[in-house]
This record gives structure tokens, sequence and C-alpha cells, in this order.
């Protein structure tokens, strides 16, 4: 009974999807907020190295090895060989980067809030000041947990270290430690999702409403990353195709997955307002 009402309410869902895609147009909201967010990244990357690395200096190899885990090969070789070639340019104007790198990596952070309010099929009602404003906080959102991703595994890294040690069981400790990073990655990672879901919208959803998107856009994201990543590192028609720019092309198609998994949640918190709480908006 139980696999019946699950089956029915799914059906349900990809039958909504179906519809709404239509209307809001889907894909054309999706390949927007992966230009911008390709603008972005960049700045993003080198704001997070030139500000978080001030406060923990392993930090760049820390998200290194993220962007590694992440990415495809191509694109891993392609993003840190641009990022060690601008942060030595640079490396004189140390503020003034984190700065200029502060401001285009909000246009990230404005492209989404942008895209997820046409996801949920809302008129824009806010001013120009306050959309930047609200930029800038999600920005700095995500540069805090990061911070405390950062904070959170290296803490653990030493102390965890040191215990394990004391109680004998010292060879159990990577296999812990790897396992606790996940967790908390995924716990940060699903509380900043909610909250783009929850705040994006010209109209804020209530805090419950935003779980199920954010949710799915953490496990999401997680698996297609690792789908698409194996698939273009044994792929070898790929770099055979696009050459020199097969990394870029690559990362393109990674943005533009994430686009696609935050708007679909977008679109799962959209019918579980609808469906499941009776009340979209408060």
């Amino acid at each position: 009974m139980i696999k019946q009402l699950f089956d029915l309410k799914i059906v349900k869902l990809l039958f909504f999807l179906m519809e709404d895609f239509e209307e809001t147009d889907f894909s054309g909201i999706c390949t927007q907020m992966s230009f911008y967010l390709l603008l972005a990244f960049f700045p993003l990357l080198l704001f997070l190295i030139s500000f978080i690395g001030s406060f923990i200096k392993p930090f760049e190899s820390y998200l290194y090895e993220i962007l590694e885990a992440f990415l495809p090969n191509l694109s891993y070789d392609y993003v840190t060989s641009l990022l060690d070639s601008i942060i030595s340019q640079v490396s004189g104007s140390h503020y003034s980067l984190i700065l200029v790198a502060f401001f285009f990596s909000s246009l990230a952070a404005r492209a989404i809030m942008v895209g997820i309010n046409q996801t949920y099929g809302r008129k824009e009602t806010r001013t120009l000041k306050v959309i930047w404003l609200y930029s800038f906080l999600f920005t700095i959102l995500f540069t805090v947990a990061i911070l405390l991703i950062a904070f959170a595994y290296l803490f653990s890294a030493d102390v965890g270290a040191v215990i394990f040690e004391k109680i004998g069981l010292y060879t159990y400790y990577y296999p812990v430690l790897s396992f606790f990073a996940v967790v908390f990655s995924w716990i940060v990672s699903t509380f900043i999702f909610n909250m783009i879901y929850v705040m994006a919208p010209a109209q804020h959803l209530k805090f419950k409403s935003g779980l199920p998107g954010a949710l799915f856009a953490t496990l999401g994201l997680n698996i297609a990353f690792r789908i698409f990543t194996l698939f273009i590192n044994h792929s070898t028609k790929y770099s055979t195709l696009y050459g020199s720019l097969g990394g870029l092309f690559a990362l393109m198609v990674a943005i533009y997955f994430i686009c696609v998994i935050l708007n679909l949640g977008g679109k799962i918190n959209l019918y579980w307002s609808l469906y499941q709480d009776k009340a979209f908006f408060i």
C-alpha cells in the first residue's frame, strides 16, 4: 500500500514537472543561470582562496582536492592551471583581488536568485538594490559555510589524530575522518540550499518548504558529478573532439548540470508546497 502511494506521488510529480517545464521555459532558465555562473566561477574560487586562505593556509590545497573529486581530469587541469596563473600574477595586490573577486562572484548568487524566482513562476517585485544586497549576503553565507567546513575538517584532522592514537585505533582514523567530512559537508550543503530556496524568491517560502529541494540538490549534485566525472574521464573521444578546449567545455557542461539540479530542486519545492502544505507562500 505504501509502495503504491509512493509510486502515485512520483507519477504526479513527473506530470507536474512536464507541465511546468513548458510554462516557465525550464531549459532557458538553466541556460541563463549557467552563463552567469560560468562568469562567476573563477572569481568565486579566487575569492575563496585569497580570503579563506588568509585564515587557513592549507585551504588552497584542500579546495583543489574538492575540485579534483568533482571535476573531470580535463576540467581540473584547466581550472587549476588558470587559477595558479592568475594568483601568481596578482600576488602583490591581495586585498584588491579579494574585493574584485567578491564582487564578480556575487554574480553567481544573483543569477541563482533570478533563476529560482523564475523557476517558482513568481514576478520579481524587489528593487535592484535589494537584489544586489541579497547577492552579497548569499555570497558571504556561502563563504562562511566553506570556512566552517574547512575549519571542521582541519580541526578534526588534528584532534582526531591525537584521539585515535591515544586509544590505539589509528588505523581507523582516515576512514572515520573521511566519513565525518562527507557528512558534515552534506549537512552544511543542505542548509545552504535550503536558505537559497527559502530566500531567493521574491516572496519567501516557509523554512520547511525548502527542505525537499535542498535534500534533492545535495544528493543530486554529488551523484550527478560522480557519474559525469567517470564518463568524461573514461571517454577518449571527448578530448579528441575538443582538443585543448576539452576542459573548458566539460566545465561548461558541469555548470549547466548544477543549474538543472538547482532548478529541479525548486520545482520539487513548488510541488511539495502546493500539494503537501496546501499553503505555498507565507
